[in-house]
């Protein structure tokens, strides 16, 4: 498995983004609203130097037993995405439209180690002068 790394610091990731881009619909009763327990996130890899914690929760399970889950933001949720009382309502209809809507959330950064990459315009195909 390829070892991931931060996309703002190049550090090793040990977390991913939570911050909610949007929420698939939901039917009932021929009323289509969004489905607020399962949000597409920006899943950022982002390492815990990058990442704004906003806070923590104990899960405790019968036979399983207790574990703590963090809700941690990577710098683009921070400056992009609305605050708590105005959470992001869009409807976002299939996984592959959230993969796109991700991709331009992410592009909508740019840092110095993100200047540092090196991006291949054109696929990465290469001209041959015959």
């Amino acid at each position: 498995m390829k070892k991931e790394v931060c996309m703002f610091c190049g550090a090793p990731t040990t977390l991913l983004c939570d911050g909610h881009l949007g929420y698939p619909p939901k039917v009932e009763n021929g009323l289509e609203f969004i489905d607020p327990l399962h949000p597409y996130t920006c899943d950022a890899p982002i390492c815990s130097g990058c990442a704004a914690p906003h806070g923590k929760m104990h899960i405790c399970r019968r036979r399983h037993g207790c574990i703590t889950e963090t809700i941690d933001y990577c710098p683009i949720c921070i400056t992009v995405l609305p605050p708590y009382p105005q959470h992001n309502r869009r409807l976002i209809f299939s996984p592959a439209q959230a993969k796109t809507v991700r991709s331009a959330h992410w592009t909508s950064f740019s840092n110095e180690y993100q200047k540092r990459l090196r991006v291949e315009h054109g696929g990465g195909q290469q001209c041959l002068d015959l």
